[in-house]
């Protein structure tokens, strides 16, 4: 099996090299600081959060502070070289041989009309629609020039035309996966038949194209289920800027269905990252899995015991527990993320202290952080209440596996469900902190509320 325990290093040359970029770059552009001013006090994130690619001329300077700082050479053309850095969450630099000290700063949305409409901007959108490439200029008169992209499962930076009908078949497929079957009462026939229709979507529209649409799709659900989700996205649609400053998405997994949950994305071209274990006290792991195509990452929640860690519990079956833990029991009341439940969380990257204090503002609390260093803060929003199926506790019930408090209580409370996750990551950390997180994850365990 792969090793899946990275240790990610902070890289703060790589980043310093970054910000000296964008600095320069809002000195040159009034239209970039006061972007950069409007997404700290509307949205409460941060300019290099939004950032997809800096264009830059080639120097000996700008070479020799690319090496140093960690970035490699990704891919070239005739008239360009990418680089990106394989040990941080950066983002990459394209450096044309002929051009401008600083050229081009890319901002990264989920919908490029929806940008340009509210700033009153008309311009040309290069790309098909839904294609894995859009781009479009919106602001001229300064350099470097701002342009806004979208992006679907490519790390390509030159828009392509599609085959005639792929809007239509991108669209089919979207609405397939939102009106699927998420709450059979038979959930591993409800999970047979989400195994059908993904690799029947893959088939329609490749891998990476697919886990973004999919993905899309599960954001919206989770938020639909979300307050915090909800004021926040409104927060950045007032920007035009949706959920591309996501950093990855958590399901929780029955056990008896998690390796199908892991093939489920494995078939969208995901890879497993990284295993994450949290002690033998929390009873619980995840199973981190990257999509680097699609810039995707994902949380797999599920109940382990302390032997498995030594397991490759991704692909081998879990045996189902006596007791549920955390995960288990969330799972058995409001059923698994992919199914019925949603995701647990999302998070993105915002201005930690900034967001905390604006969503407290609009009402939405923020729990303690469980990480809460200089390279990495996280936070829980305080959980949503969702009401339970009394026929799921009654069942829980009778098996022993709550006592009757409980099920009283979720009866008559519900149960806690979802959250939002504030995060801030700095100098291009793109690990995760594994020793605090059990005791917030406790914390959300239905028993506690």
């Amino acid at each position: 099996m792969p090793d899946q325990n990275p240790e990610w290093q902070c890289q703060p040359e790589a980043e310093d090299f970054l910000l000296g970029i964008l600095e320069e770059a809002k000195k040159q552009n009034p239209v970039l600081k006061d972007f950069d001013k409007d997404l700290l006090e509307k949205t409460s994130t941060r300019l290099l959060d939004w950032i997809d690619y800096l264009v830059i001329s080639k120097s000996d300077e700008s070479e020799e502070k690319l090496d140093k700082s960690g970035f490699r050479p990704e891919s070239s053309t005739l008239h360009y070289r990418i680089f990106s850095h394989p040990g941080a969450l950066l983002p990459r630099v394209v450096v044309k041989d002929v051009g401008s000290n600083i050229e081009e700063i890319a901002i990264k949305v989920d919908s490029i009309p929806e940008f340009l409409m509210i700033r009153g901007i008309s311009s040309e959108i290069v790309g098909a629609p839904f294609s894995p490439f859009r781009r479009a200029l919106f602001s001229t008169e300064f350099t470097p020039l701002l342009s806004v992209i979208e992006r679907r499962g490519s790390t390509q930076i030159e828009p392509t035309s599609e085959d005639k009908g792929y809007d239509r078949k991108y669209l089919l497929a979207k609405e397939k996966w939102m009106t699927r079957q998420r709450n059979l009462s038979d959930e591993d026939e409800a999970m047979h038949l989400t195994l059908l229709l993904a690799e029947e979507i893959v088939e329609d529209l490749g891998q990476d194209l697919a886990a973004c649409l999919i993905l899309e799709c599960e954001r919206i659900y989770w938020q639909s289920r979300n307050q915090a989700g909800q004021i926040q996205k409104s927060r950045q649609d007032r920007l035009g800027l949706g959920w591309a400053n996501h950093d990855h998405h958590t399901f929780r997994s029955s056990r008896k269905r998690f390796s199908q949950l892991v093939r489920l994305f494995e078939m969208l071209g995901f890879h497993c990252r990284e295993r994450y274990y949290a002690g033998k006290e929390a009873g619980w792991g995840a199973q981190i899995m990257e999509n680097p195509r699609a810039k995707l990452v994902l949380f797999l929640d599920v109940d382990l015991k302390s032997d498995e860690i030594e397991i490759d519990f991704a692909h081998n079956p879990l045996e189902e527990k006596k007791e549920l833990g955390t995960i288990g029991l969330w799972c058995a009341l409001h059923g698994d993320s992919i199914l019925q439940a949603g995701m647990h969380h999302l998070e993105a990257q915002f201005e930690f202290n900034h967001l905390k204090e604006d969503l407290n503002n609009l009402g939405v609390k923020v729990m303690d952080p469980f990480s809460n260093f200089p390279y990495l803060k996280q936070a829980f929003t305080q959980g949503e209440m969702w009401a339970v199926n009394p026929a799921k506790v009654e069942s829980l019930l009778s098996k022993g596996l709550i006592s009757k408090a409980q099920a009283d209580q979720f009866i008559a409370k519900g149960a806690l469900g979802s959250h939002l996750e504030n995060l801030e990551r700095k100098e291009g950390y793109k690990g995760f902190n594994k020793n605090n997180v059990s005791v917030i994850i406790k914390k959300t365990d239905p028993r506690k509320a």
